[in-house]
């Protein structure tokens, strides 16, 4: 059996319309344009056949909710791909989009994480500052930033394991991208790049901006998102702002 190249790894809690499971796994194909692939699913309180599931994909069952970070550390932890893309599952891939990923990593070394949506960051702060616009520049072009948006995000196998994976701490969502490319930027060494061209539509329908006193029911509890965000920026300044 071939060696897989890339693993997408992505947490489900519950069915939606498209983009969804269904339509990511379905355009896997065309968006690894060559490359060994695999979808590998977290199942957050949802079964495999109410998310949508295809027959044949790897599923990690997590029982209950456990959150963003708690499933892609497990479903990282199911993959066999020596490249780990982290995704949301309300994302459509476009054709070679996780071969440009795929082949950024391999063409800079020095690079811990790439994706298509690079920020600017005061992390001293825990305050976002500015979008890339990379709209002008050629496919592969490769942009230095602080963080790379959480939907969509590629990195080693071997950077996922030197930094410990994702921290769970922001169970059961918000900063756990930010803190990922913080802890490669700053104990590895390595960079942060926004890659052009990576094509993808991202409906931002699960991880979509919803109102502070929503509540996200997580491991037999529930808090509102105000709370949720609060409580992980807290944690992100103490881990990060006393450091270079």
């Amino acid at each position: 059996m071939p060696a897989v190249n890339l693993s997408v790894c992505v947490p489900s809690y519950r069915s939606h319309e498209p983009p969804n499971v269904p339509t990511l796994a379905a355009a896997m194909p065309a968006a690894l344009d060559g490359l060994e692939g695999e979808l590998v699913i977290a199942l957050n309180g949802i079964t495999a056949n109410d998310a949508g599931v295809p027959e044949g994909t790897r599923t990690v069952d997590l029982g209950i909710n456990r959150g963003v970070s708690k499933g892609w550390n497990a479903a990282a932890r199911a993959a066999d791909g020596d490249v780990l893309c982290f995704a949301n599952d309300d994302l459509e891939l476009g054709r070679g989009a996780l071969r440009l990923l795929w082949e950024a990593l391999e063409r800079h070394p020095e690079a811990g994480v790439v994706g298509p949506i690079g920020t600017h960051w005061d992390i001293d702060a825990g305050r976002h500052l500015e979008w890339l616009d990379l709209s002008a520049r050629p496919p592969g072009h490769a942009e230095r930033c602080e963080v790379i948006s959480g939907f969509c995000f590629a990195t080693r196998r071997t950077t996922w394991e030197a930094v410990g994976g994702f921290d769970e701490f922001y169970t059961p969502c918000s900063w756990e991208e930010v803190d990922f490319c913080t802890a490669v930027r700053r104990r590895l060494g390595l960079e942060c790049y926004a890659i052009a061209g990576v094509e993808h539509r991202h409906e931002f329908g699960v991880s979509a901006r919803q109102p502070p006193w929503r509540r996200v029911r997580f491991e037999g509890r529930s808090e509102t998102l105000r709370s949720i965000h609060r409580r992980n920026r807290r944690h992100f300044l103490a881990k990060w702002s006393a450091t270079s």
